[in-house]
C-alpha cells in the first residue's frame, strides 16, 4: 500500500517531468495548469503544522500565466514559478529521511531511513569504497537488495541471514545452509535524537528505544555559525523531563534514562548556516556493559540568512 510518502514523490517525479518540458519551451498550458494542480494535491497530505502553513503560503500566491508563444507553447521562464513548489516537497521529504552512523576499529555503517526502504552503507575504515544495500520493509517482508553501481557485497560480506521474529517470542534464523531457533541475547542498547520544539524552546528529544536501561551519557552538538566564528562545539548538560514546563521547570543532569522513556536536551543551538545541528549521544547499557555512540544530523528552527 503506497504511503503518503509514495503519493508525494510520484507527484514530484511528474512535476519535474513537466517543469523539464516548459524549460525546454515545449509544455502548453494545460500541462502547466497539471503541475501546480499536482502540487496543490501533494501538499494536502502534509502531515506537520510548520510545512502546511508553508503550504498555506504558496497556495495564497497569484500564478502568472505567460502568453503561450505561437504553436501554444509556453515561454521558458514559466519554468521558474514551480521552483518554489518543487523545493518545498522536496524539502518534506528530505524531512522525514532519517541518517545513523555506527563504527567499530574496522568497519564504518551509515544508515537512511527512507520512508519503507532503508539504506546501508558498509565500508571498511580507509577505504573509499562501500557496499550499499537496500532493506524493503513493506508489510512483515524485509526484502535486501543491492545497488549494482556500488562494491560487489562478496568483496565485504561472508554472508547475509535473515531472522524471522516470531509473536509467541521464538526468533528463528534463516541462511543458505539452514535454519534454527535462535537463543536469547544479552539486551541490545540503542538510543534515538529528534529536533523538537515545546513553550517556545528549540530542543533535542532523546528516546531510548533500546532494550535496556542506558547510563553514562554525553551529548554532544555541533553546528555552525557565521565568520569569523565558524565551527562550533558544546556538551549538553542539562535536561528535562517531556511533562515539564520549560518556563518554571528545574532541568537536571542526565544520569540515567530507563528503557522506553524520553527526556529533553535544554540549551541547544536553534540556529546555524546550513539550518542543520549534529548531535552526538555517547551512553551504555546497564545490564550488557555495552557502550554505544550515535550521530544524527538535525535540522535547527532557525537558519542565518
Amino acid at each position: 500500500m503506497a504511503t503518503i510518502y509514495d503519493k508525494i514523490a510520484e507527484a514530484l517525479k511528474k512535476i519535474r517531468k513537466i517543469q523539464d518540458l516548459i524549460a525546454q519551451g515545449l509544455a502548453k498550458p494545460p500541462e502547466k495548469e497539471e503541475a501546480f494542480r499536482l502540487a496543490k494535491e501533494a501538499m494536502k497530505l502534509f502531515t506537520d503544522d510548520i510545512f502546511k502553513r508553508k503550504a498555506e503560503k504558496l497556495n495564497g500566491r497569484t500564478i502568472m500565466t505567460n502568453q503561450p508563444k505561437e504553436g501554444g507553447f509556453l515561454s521558458k521562464e514559466s519554468a521558474k514559478q514551480l521552483d518554489d513548489w518543487v523545493a518545498l516537497l522536496d524539502e518534506y521529504l528530505e524531512k522525514r529521511k532519517e541518517h545513523i552512523d555506527f563504527s567499530s576499529e574496522k568497519t564504518h555503517i551509515h544508515s537512511t531511513l527512507d520512508g519503507e526502504d532503508q539504506h546501508v552503507y558498509i565500508s571498511e575504515k580507509g577505504s573509499e569504497k562501500h557496499v550499499h544495500l537496500i532493506l524493503d520493509h513493506r508489510g512483515t517482508r524485509e526484502l535486501i537488495r543491492v545497488d549494482q553501481n556500488d562494491q560487489a557485497p562478496q568483496e565485504l560480506i561472508k554472508s547475509v541471514r535473515a531472522e524471522l521474529e516470531l509473536k509467541n517470542g521464538d526468533t528463528v534464523q534463516i541462511t543458505k545452509s539452514g535454519i534454527n531457533f535462535v537463543e536469547p541475547q544479552t539486551p541490545k542498547p540503542d538510543v534515538r535524537a529528534y529536533a523538537a520544539q515545546k513553550d517556545s524552546y528549540f530542543l533535542i528529544e532523546i528516546y531510548n528505544n533500546g532494550d535496556e536501561d542506558l547510563e553514562d551519557f554525553r551529548v554532544k552538538a555541533n553546528w555552525t555559525q557565521p565568520p569569523p566564528d565558524g565551527a562550533q562545539e558544546r556538551f549538553l548538560e542539562s535536561f528535562n523531563d517531556t511533562t515539564d514546563n520549560l518556563v518554571m521547570g528545574r532541568p537536571r543532569s542526565l544520569n540515567m534514562l530507563a528503557m522506553g522513556a524520553r527526556i529533553y536536551a535544554n540549551h541547544v543551538p536553534s540556529i546555524s548556516i546550513d539550518k542543520k545541528i549534529k548531535i552526538t549521544i555517547s551512553c551504555k547499557g546497564m545490564k550488557s556493559g555495552k557502550t554505544i555512540e550515535r550521530v544524527f544530523e538535525l535540522e535547527t528552527r532557525d537558519q542565518y540568512k
